[in-house]
């Protein structure tokens, strides 16, 4: 999934490289990290989106495209839902405490 993570992704694809149904892919999946396939390829774009953010001068729509998100504001809606704050304020916090 992360070398992917510029594309979207196609997890009855991957159960079915693995040789399981999509099912048993997910329900293995859940068991073994505690989230969803989907979820947990959510969340690894999530951080490597934050670690651009820090370490880049890209601006959210560069980012966003980079990651394969939809659109700019689906990356900004999403962001702010799973770290509680938008890319732009968790920029300049992040760089405020350092």
């Amino acid at each position: 999934m992360y070398r992917n993570i510029d594309k979207s992704i196609n997890l009855r694809t991957i159960a079915s490289s693995l040789g399981v149904s999509y099912s048993k892919f997910r329900i293995d999946f859940k068991t073994q990290t505690g989230i969803s396939p989907l979820q947990y390829y959510i969340l690894i774009k999530i951080e490597k989106s934050k670690e651009l953010l820090l370490n880049t001068n890209k601006s959210q729509k560069e980012i966003a495209y980079e990651l394969g998100f939809e659109s700019d504001v689906y990356f900004n809606r999403l962001f702010k839902r799973k770290t509680g704050v938008a890319p732009g304020k968790y920029r300049n916090l992040s760089k405020n405490n350092l």
